[in-house]
């Protein structure tokens, strides 16, 4: 009576660079993820070992880093403005308006939402200067005419109390809150200077 003949193939093993990738995936060492899933999937193709999963997760897990980095960097806006050790800024560039502070100068100022503003150094020409800043009361939105009004009663009594004359014909003008930064607990107000 012949016995039955079979090959028995050897147990594959999990290629260690394919789970590495993953590993370092999920703590974002996102070109080491690359770069070592690119070799595990090379090597599985030709060594028809597992792991393929793996790697492929660690491409997915560092594509997720990418979009929440983008996504927070996005969000986040500019950052804050180069000042020397005297806190003056130093270059031109793009801000948030909450990171401004008193004596900071602008390129200029529009009406409207301001979501960016183009900071300066003071010893160039110049579309204004902050002479104060200030926070609303806290409470719920009160409306934009309210909180149009505030601001422009608190710029307009610190002006008069800064005894400030303009080297020329000037306005104030005033960043505040809108309704949906107020949600966000923004209460700051930017008093201006801003030459006619």
């Amino acid at each position: 009576q012949p016995y039955p003949g079979q090959n028995q193939l050897p147990p594959r093993k999990t290629n260690v660079l394919a789970v590495v990738a993953f590993v370092l995936g999920l703590i974002a060492f996102i070109p080491l993820c690359v770069i070592l899933g690119i070799v595990a999937l090379v090597q599985i193709s030709k060594s028809q070992d597992k792991g393929k999963g793996f790697a492929i997760a660690g491409f997915v897990v560092s594509g997720v880093w990418i979009v929440g980095i983008v996504a927070v960097a996005v969000i986040a806006g500019p950052s804050e403005p180069a000042r020397d050790a005297s806190g003056q800024v130093t270059t031109t560039q793009d801000t948030r308006p909450d990171k401004l502070r008193v004596g900071d100068c602008v390129t200029g100022v529009k009406e409207g939402e301001v979501q960016n503003i183009k900071i300066q150094p003071c010893n160039q020409p110049n579309g204004g200067k902050v002479y104060a800043v200030f926070d609303l009361p806290k409470g719920k939105w009160p409306g934009l005419s309210a909180v149009q009004a505030a601001a422009e009663k608190g710029c307009t009594d610190r002006y008069r109390s800064s005894k400030e004359q303009a080297d020329s014909p000037s306005d104030i003008f005033y960043l505040h809150p809108t309704q949906d930064s107020w949600t966000l607990g923004d209460r700051g107000t930017t008093c201006l200077l801003t030459p006619r």
